[in-house]
């Protein structure tokens, strides 16, 4: 009976233990996801930032807004669908319409230079 009242408390304390990890690595878990998003969200911040400066810019070398649109139009089509959004993902050799890998810089078919703009759909050239 005073091993089963033994082994009884030592697993209670097993238990309380084991919950009390859960517990401190649910908080760690929760800051580090935490910390993330104040990241991300000072990394928009600096974008929004970039984009104002780059188009005060471009406003005074006389673009305009219907000219802008137009490019988004455009670069959000290079991956072949209007989402708003760059994804990356197979494109065609501007060649052999052959499906080229994203980030290849040469179709792996017939050998064409991929221009990187098509290669890399992202920005990370």
């Amino acid at each position: 009976m005073l091993d089963f009242v033994i082994g009884y408390a030592a697993g209670s304390r097993t238990a309380a233990r084991a919950a009390s990890y859960a517990r401190s690595s649910a908080v760690a878990e929760v800051a580090m996801h935490s910390n993330r998003v104040e990241d991300l969200n000072e990394r928009i911040a600096s974008l929004a930032m970039v984009l104002r400066a780059v188009w005060a810019l471009l406003e005074e070398q006389g673009f305009t807004q219907e000219q802008l649109i137009a490019k988004i139009d455009e670069l959000d089509m290079l991956d072949g669908t209007d989402d708003g959004q760059m994804k990356r993902g197979a494109i065609d050799c501007p060649s052999c319409d052959s499906k080229v890998a994203p980030g290849l810089t040469k179709c792996q078919f017939c050998g064409a230079e991929i221009p990187p703009i098509l290669s890399d759909p992202i920005g990370n050239v």
